[in-house]
């Protein structure tokens, strides 16, 4: 089919045509120049020959209007000139045909050449008005020769019209089909040259995105050339990594970046071999000499004759390290769950079911690994009830996790045992799961019910009714069938204090130990055990040496010096079952048994002193000494035993308290409140008391202190408990004593705490440790200075005594015993100390270590 040619010719100030007009346009220009010069040719011709006839002055002149045309076609009116161009062809060939020889002159092929000029230049249209008028012209021409109009000329007949019309026909059909072909050669020309451009285009910007993700890529990428062994580009996260600048690489051989070249021939083989490497792991190694693990991905390419490796390269260093933390924490986390000694296990929040149970829990409730397999805790039967399960859901619910937490559970031998669970909830592939400790505390509640027992039989006795007492207990506590106390004298004979056999008590005696397990038993440092391999007799004295028994233990009660002054021993007919905690149950017992005996005896030295005190008046001093010293090791032993009930009332007040919790009004809570209270302040005292009496005991170790240093770890000590307060303390540097360290730890921590604490209500307090100014070779004086509550002058004779205290406990917090060991500390130094203050503008307080310093 063929596609019709434009209407017109588009004029310059159209949009920009395409290929096919440009070159129309151009062939219209040739046309044009070449016409400008053939038309005055073929004039001046006519003239020549034929002299001034119209044809020769009509072509002269139509080369004038063609020369206009070329003005035209200069000035940009093309189209204008195409149509001049077809009318000026048509109008020569019209005269030329008439006046030049009719139908068989040249005028005819004139005619012919404005037909194929308007198929060429003009619309379809036009280019058929053309034709048409050619023809009709030709027909015209004809019918004048046959009726002899044009003279001269010979006549013709239709079929020379019929002959040139045909010839008209093919030469435009012939024109039209090939200017068709030539169109579509043009417009597959032009599509292809498109689709080239579109595909340079789609290049570009892949290229243009390849280079920017290139650069921009967080990986760190680089291109080789495998064939010249040199970095074609690399982008700037393989600079960061690597250490190199990206001038210092490209153009050049890759740097050493591989730990082990093994590795890297491994990767270029391979590479080589098979065209790409995916996920190589190897060492990689900076220009710092640093080492880092990495991933390495690989892929070959052609490039032209070039063949380009291009190289990703992933520092995957965290990754590894978070990864071996990881497995570390797994097996540390495994480790300890299953080798802890306690029983843990987890547990779906839901409804109980034991996901993971470690194997002690088989000593704890008795159940195995495979008792809770696939198992819930109601199940399996631990808990007595749903409702106690309940109750320890809701409150690991509510606090997020429990310490401590008391409840009963039921035993694999279906016993009903105390137990305590520390436990907290954790988090499991989205499920919620506890975490818990379990801890059989029946042992433990066993052992607290039988120290309240004994503290409450003999916490109130004296003398001999103590140690009556003490055996009943002692022999109750360890299921033994005798117990002896006893006490030593001069000739290393034993005074039975208590002797009790098969629960009752027997006469007390005195008899001759040497030979025996009780004289052996004096000799052990702690405690002797001995046991018949069968009942039988043991080497012991009256009730003893005649029936037969299974075992045997005694411990020395020693005076402050170590040496022995009694004994404390039990027997057993039957071999007794002892517990883990035996022999602390039987320290306790003794400790206390040695306190009171020590007691005792300081009371008959206190009498025979007294009875001889006028005659020994010289010995006074020195023996008041000793029984203070004797005193501090009695008051020590006492407050060490008041500890053991203080914290059974402290236990059972909370176990009271939880046990009760909803029948409880706010009295009742106030009281318990009241018991926490004092249980806490007793048992401050009580560790005070210990202090005191500690510093009496122990040889002074002394040696070049600094106390500079200490101070300024009493301080940080202070500032790590109170952070929120703003304290100014100076510490004068270098501050040198010579005196025990230990010793002189507790003097500043009892005089800079107090400090401390007296300063807590002034807006801007200050503490200042330094030595006061004395005359040379005299002892050096410190001083404690603070500008705190202080303290009235009229009451400073009661400072240093224990338990008397300058302030209300509503006021400060402390037992009073505190400047009371402090002064212990600076006398057994051979020192002083004093204290100064003011009400309300703070105090000071000077203190020497002797002559020592």
């Amino acid at each position: 089919m063929t596609t019709p040619p434009p209407t017109d010719l588009p004029r310059t100030t159209a949009p920009r045509p395409g290929r096919f007009d440009e070159h129309r346009r151009k062939a219209l220009h040739t046309l044009l120049l070449s016409t400008s010069a053939a038309f005055p040719l073929v004039g001046v011709t006519l003239y020549l020959r034929d002299g001034g006839t119209p044809l020769a002055w009509t072509v002269l002149l139509m080369s004038t209007l063609v020369w206009l045309l070329v003005w035209l076609c200069r000035r940009g009116h093309d189209v204008a000139a195409a149509h001049g161009l077809v009318l000026i062809t048509l109008a020569a060939a019209s005269v030329s045909t008439v006046l030049g020889g009719g139908v068989r002159s040249a005028g005819v092929f004139a005619l012919m050449a404005s037909m194929l000029l308007a198929n060429t230049f003009l619309s379809r249209r036009k280019m058929l008005a053309v034709v048409a008028f050619g023809i009709a012209l030709l027909a015209v021409v004809n019918l004048m020769e046959q009726r002899g109009l044009l003279p001269g000329l010979p006549t013709t007949t239709w079929g020379l019209w019929v002959i040139q019309t045909a010839v008209i026909a093919m030469l435009l059909i012939s024109a039209l089909a090939g200017q068709h072909r030539l169109r579509e050669a043009f417009d597959r020309q032009a599509e292809a040259l498109a689709a080239a451009e579109a595909a340079q285009a789609a290049q570009r910007d892949s290229q243009e995105r390849f280079t920017a993700l290139f650069r921009s890529n967080p990986v760190a990428c680089l291109v080789q050339s495998i064939d010249r062994d040199v970095i074609v580009d690399c982008n700037q996260a393989f600079c960061t990594l690597s250490g190199y600048s990206r001038e210092e690489l490209v153009g050049a051989a890759l740097p050493p970046m591989w730990i082990d070249p093994a590795e890297q021939l491994a990767f270029r083989s391979r590479v080589v071999s098979s065209g790409r490497v995916q996920g190589l792991a190897a060492k990689g190694q900076r220009r710092d000499g640093s080492v880092f693990d990495t991933q390495v991905h690989a892929e070959l390419v052609q490039h032209g004759d070039e063949r380009l490796l291009l190289t990703m390269v992933l520092d995957v260093s965290t990754e590894t390290a978070s990864r071996v933390a990881l497995e570390k924490s797994r097996e540390r986390f495994s480790k300890a769950f299953n080798f802890s000694p306690l029983g843990m296990t987890i547990t779906r929040m839901s409804d109980g079911r034991f996901i993971e149970v470690n194997p002690a829990n088989e000593r704890v409730l008795g159940y195995t690994q495979a008792d809770f397999a696939g198992k819930t805790a109601t199940d399996a039967g631990v808990w007595l009830s749903d409702a106690d399960r309940d109750h320890y859901v809701a409150a690991l619910r509510r606090e997020g996790r429990l310490v401590a937490y008391e409840t009963r559970m039921r035993a694999k031998s279906g016993q009903v045992v105390d137990v305590r669970i520390w436990a907290e909830m954790i988090d499991i592939a989205g499920e919620e799961c506890a975490l818990s400790f379990t801890l059989n505390v029946a042992a433990e509640k066993q052992r607290e019910a039988m120290l309240l027992t004994v503290a409450e039989g003999v916490s109130g006795e004296t003398g001999e009714a103590f140690f009556r007492s003490l055996a009943e207990q002692l022999a109750k506590v360890i299921g033994a069938d005798g117990v002896v106390i006893g006490e030593l004298d001069s000739a290393r004979r034993l005074n039975t204090l208590s002797l009790l056999w098969s629960g009752a008590h027997q006469p007390n005696h005195n008899c001759d130990i040497s030979f025996t397990l009780c004289d052996q038993a004096l000799t052990q440092p702690e405690m002797l055990l001995f046991e018949n391999p069968a009942p039988g007799p043991m080497l012991l004295k009256p009730p003893f040496s005649d029936v037969d028994l299974s075992a045997f233990v005694g411990l020395p009660l020693r005076d402050a010096d170590g040496s022995p002054v009694g004994l404390l021993s039990a027997v057993w007919r039957e071999r007794p079952q002892l517990q883990p905690d035996f022999q602390a149950l039987l320290t306790i017992f003794a400790s206390r048994c040695n306190a009171e005996l020590l007691r005792l005896r300081r009371d008959r030295e206190i009498l025979q002193l007294q009875s001889t005190l006028e005659q020994r008046v010289h010995e006074r001093t020195e023996q008041l000494e000793y029984l203070n010293r004797e005193l501090d090791s009695f008051a020590y032993t006492v407050s060490h035993d008041l500890k053991s009930p203080l914290r059974s009332i402290d236990g059972f007040s909370h176990l009271l308290r939880e046990q009760m919790q909803e029948r409880l009004n706010d009295d009742d809570r106030d009281m318990f409140d009241r018991i926490d209270t004092s249980v806490q302040r007793m048992s401050s005292l009580i560790t005070d008391l210990l202090s005191l009496a500690r510093v009496s005991q122990g040889s002074l170790q002394r040696m070049d202190v600094n106390l500079s240093e200490l101070a300024e770890d009493v301080i940080r000590q202070e500032r790590h408990r109170d952070p929120a307060r703003a304290v100014q303390v100076k510490i004068e540097p270098g501050l040198m004593a010579n005196c025990d360290a230990r010793m002189a730890q507790i003097v500043l921590e009892n005089l800079l705490g107090n400090a401390w604490k007296y300063t807590r209500h002034q807006a801007a307090a200050t503490i200042e440790f330094g030595k006061a100014l004395r005359p040379p070779g005299q002892a050096a004086v410190f001083f404690v200075r603070d500008n705190g509550a202080g303290f009235d002058m009229a009451r400073a004779e009661r400072l240093f005594k224990p338990f008397n205290r300058l302030h209300a406990a509503s006021e400060f917090e402390g037992s009073g015993v505190g400047l009371a060991t402090v002064r212990r500390i600076i006398e057994r130094h051979g020192g002083h100390i004093r204290g100064e203050g003011e009400v309300g503008k703070g105090s000071v307080f000077e203190f020497s270590f002797g002559s020592g310093d």
